[in-house]
């Protein structure tokens, strides 16, 4: 399949139960990889390779990493409660010289830091809304002049965990603001965001490939039925993923080249990242980022894949591709490994 073929994939990934999770705002097993995703990544792999290998944790992958020098890692593998989690199973192939799909440990770190990702947004041209963050509890008094409408969030979270519909402050009331920094501090123990809230369309743009060769790129917005204006005064909050209530069209058309290209750069910047989700809101002809998920849900159904099939590709050849371009970038950049 490539002039680097390989007969085994690892894959690594959390495998958390599908159905049952508790409607707890903060359970952080909520971002963890799900055995029905896990199940669908794992029977595309097979059409790959001869042989696909499971580990359901890194521990365990690091303690066989030896057997798996001459194979090709696909992490999926989101963790327990630590800022690094996501940059573990990267860590270990580069220390070991194994090769790996996916973002490298410099792009795991700053994607899922999300105040070190508004700056790499920044440096490329992309907008992002203003905010600042606190690494502890704090007073009324310690808040700076703020701009509402304002977002509370974790700085490190993903899957909406911590954010409800609270999360949005809409009116002046910097009490409201201290107690829910306060309140996600308490829960979570990281560092909090205050976020300055923007309206718009909620669109999630998908992008394969590596540097600034990329493959293939869709764009999904996320709506309410019945309810066009939802996210101009609500975000997508912990409770609409439990409930599944908002759903995804296709909205690449609504990205101007301008905008791609930014996009694209930032992509380009980030060198080892293949495949990523970038979540942002369109107002006023802007494309403003609040998430860079390198660490996307590889759900079938999810936003990921969802704009990439309609740019024509069913799951099993998404898979595929992401692989393929993987092994492309080594095989350019590293022609003797």
């Amino acid at each position: 399949m490539d002039s680097i073929a390989f007969n085994r994939i690892v894959l690594i990934a959390d495998n958390a139960p599908s159905e049952g999770l508790p409607n707890d705002l903060y359970y952080l097993d909520s971002d963890k990889a799900q055995s029905n995703n896990v199940s669908a990544i794992k029977s595309a792999l097979e059409t790959i390779a001869n042989e696909v290998v499971f580990y359901d944790s890194a521990e365990k992958f690091t303690f066989n990493s030896s057997e798996h020098v001459k194979d090709l890692v696909f992490p999926y593998w989101h963790g327990e409660k630590s800022r690094n989690k996501q940059a573990l199973v990267s860590a270990v192939c580069e220390a070991a010289g194994i090769r790996y799909v996916g973002a490298d440990t410099y792009t795991n770190i700053i994607c899922c830091d999300k105040v070190l990702a508004k700056d790499v947004c920044k440096m490329n041209g992309v907008f992002v809304p203003e905010s600042i963050s606190f690494n502890k509890c704090i007073t009324v008094q310690e808040l700076p002049k703020l701009k509402f409408p304002l977002i509370i969030k974790p700085n490190f979270e993903g899957s909406s965990i911590g954010i409800s519909q609270n999360n949005l402050i809409i009116s002046p009331d910097p009490h409201a603001v201290a107690d829910k920094v306060n309140e996600i501090y308490e829960n979570l123990g990281e560092q909090v965001i205050v976020e300055q809230f923007i309206p718009g369309k909620e669109i999630s743009v998908s992008i394969i490939g590596w540097r600034n060769h990329i493959k293939v790129w869709g764009a999904v917005e996320r709506y309410s039925p019945g309810d066009e204006s939802y996210f101009e005064n609500h975000l997508h909050s912990h409770q609409d993923k439990i409930n599944d209530t908002i759903l995804l069209r296709n909205t690449k058309h609504l990205l101007t080249d301008s905008m791609m290209s930014n996009l694209f750069e930032l992509f380009d910047s980030l060198d080892k990242v293949e495949y990523m989700r970038i979540d942002g809101k369109l107002f006023n002809n802007k494309f403003y980022c609040f998430e860079l998920s390198q660490d996307t849900t590889l759900a079938p159904d999810g936003a990921f894949f969802k704009a990439i099939s309609f740019e024509g590709y069913e799951f099993k050849q998404a898979v595929e591709l992401i692989v393929m371009n993987c092994l492309e970038r080594y095989r350019n950049l590293y022609p003797n490994q």
